[in-house]
Parts: C-alpha cells; structure tokens; sequence
C-alpha cells in the first residue's frame, strides 16, 4: 500500500498552518498514521511544534523546496517513509514555491513506487487576490500559478471582502484552472474535500478530477533503445515531463538517467546502481494506455 501525499500551498499569511492543523486532526479522527514535511525559508522553524507529539514532522529550513533545497526534499520523504510508515504524508511549503516544481520535486524515481501524490491543494487570500495587481509581476504570476495548477482552491479571509467581490474571484480562478475544485474555508473548516478526513464521494470527486497527475513505472527488463526512443516521440502534448532510469539492451547493466521535458529527451549513463523507475508527469494522463506501452516496450505481458 502506498502513502498518500497532499502538498499545501499559497502565499505567506493565506493559512496554511491553521488548515494543516484541522487536517491532522481529521486524519486522526479516521484513524490514520501522519507525517508531516514542513519547508521554512527561515533558518528556525515554529509552526512544527503546533501538530502535536503523535504526528512524525520534519523541517526543510534555509530555503524552499522548489529551489534551493529541492534535491533534500527525496531524502526527507524516504527518511519520513521508512522510519514511520505513515498512511499520509502532508507537504506545507513556502509562500514562494510554484506547485508545479514542487510537485517534480516530490516524483523522485526513487520513491515512486512507495508515494502516491494525490493532490496539491492552494490557499488563496481573497483581500491579497483582489489586490495582486499591486504586486511585482513576478510575485503576480506566481500567484496565479499556484492557483492555475492545483487540484483544490480553498478561498481564505473571504469575510473581507464583498460577496460580489467572491463572485468575480472565483470566475477569475475558474478561467485560470476550468478543473478546479473552489473551496470557502474559515479558521481551517470546511475543506473536508481534501485528505482522508473527506467523505468517500468528496474524495472521490477531488481525486477524479486531478489537474496533474503522476505515473510511475518500475521496468524489469533491459529496453531496446530504439523502441523507447519512438515511443518518446510519439507521447501526446498533455504529457508535462518524464524523469528516472533505464537499462537498455545496449548498455549493460549500467542505467541511464532520462529526463524529458517540452518534447526534449534526455540521457546520460549512471555510474552507480539506480531503481530502473521511470515518473510521468501530466495532463489527463492514460496511465492504463502508458503501462500497455511501456510493458509491450520490454516485453512483459
């Protein structure tokens, strides 16, 4: 059985902490093991002590996961999965990660087989949504990603501002991201559509209608090069990115790294043994159509 995973993000202040507070205390109630990865920009971290003693935590401080220390985050989660076994792992990140790098950075092939991401969820400040046209584009766009690229928007502070006001913020959302799944949460309450906490149909809901999703794939044959390589060529647009190892016929035993990005393949041979584990990563992905594939591609049926 795998562990689940949910990323928490949204911009600093938008209440990230209160609602992972109030999800913890779900996935109590239901009875499930939980881990948390909490990534600070400062160097001491504070909202860590606030889940409690029972709940496994771990701290990325000094940077955020989707630059700086992105390549910390797979030991984080293999340490987190092997020492405490959890059902759900939590991700809370900065203010300043875009979902989708975090997202890459959580389907290291390394830990594919055991993580299964079910969800990126975002917080949105509807008082600092309004505003964001004062903001740096930078930071403008940044917001506007973190909302285009998640699975759930929950709406924060929507107190301040007028119902006609919520209105034009969730069409504006809606434009961004036509998939999404639109949330109003107070003090932490009223997301129930995320985490194990949820009803049976929320989750279900939720998880059907994922924006991204992930793919992982654990090869037990060599591949002929050729072949993947025409199957590379041909993958649809809606696949974002692919990344992990592959023994080619041609190679040995001696893996290669592959990455694929923007329709760009790329190898290069490994020196030490690596988990031939390929992660796909994208758009309505046809994971029984891919696992036909790439099992027809090393000859297993």
């Amino acid at each position: 059985m795998k562990t689940e995973l949910y990323i928490i993000g949204g911009f600093l202040g938008s209440g990230k902490t209160t609602l992972l507070l109030e999800l913890l205390k779900r996935e109590k109630n239901a009875g499930r093991k939980v881990a948390v990865l909490m990534n600070e920009i400062g160097a001491l971290s504070v909202d860590s002590a606030l889940v409690g003693e029972n709940t496994a935590v771990r701290d990325m401080l000094n940077g955020c996961i989707c630059c700086t220390i992105k390549d910390e985050i797979e030991v984080e989660l293999m340490a987190l999965y092997r020492e405490h076994r959890p059902d759900v792992i939590y991700i809370e990140t900065t203010g300043a990660a875009h979902p989708m790098e975090v997202l890459d950075a959580c389907t290291s092939p390394a830990i594919a087989m055991q993580i299964d991401v079910k969800g990126i969820l975002t917080l949105v400040d509807c008082a600092r949504w309004v505003e964001r046209g004062r903001l740096p584009i930078a930071h403008r766009k940044l917001m506007e990603d973190q909302a285009r690229w998640s699975d759930v928007v929950a709406l924060t502070k929507t107190d301040l501002v007028a119902e006609e006001t919520l209105a034009v913020i969730r069409r504006e959302i809606r434009a961004l991201n036509e998939k999404v799944t639109i949330r109003e949460i107070t003090h932490g309450q009223g997301a129930a559509v995320f985490g194990g906490g949820s009803g049976p149909e929320e989750e279900h809901h939720a998880h059907h209608h994922l924006h991204v999703r992930t793919f992982a794939y654990e090869f037990v044959n060599h591949v002929p090069r050729a072949a993947f390589i025409k199957w590379v060529e041909k993958l649809p647009d809606s696949v974002l990115r692919i990344k992990g190892f592959v023994k080619f016929e041609d190679s040995g035993e001696r893996p290669e790294l592959f990455q694929y990005a923007y329709g760009v393949p790329f190898f290069q041979p490994q020196p030490i043994k690596r988990p031939t584990v390929i992660v796909v990563i994208g758009e309505e992905l046809d994971e029984e159509e891919l696992r036909k594939k790439l099992n027809k591609l090393e000859g297993v049926f």
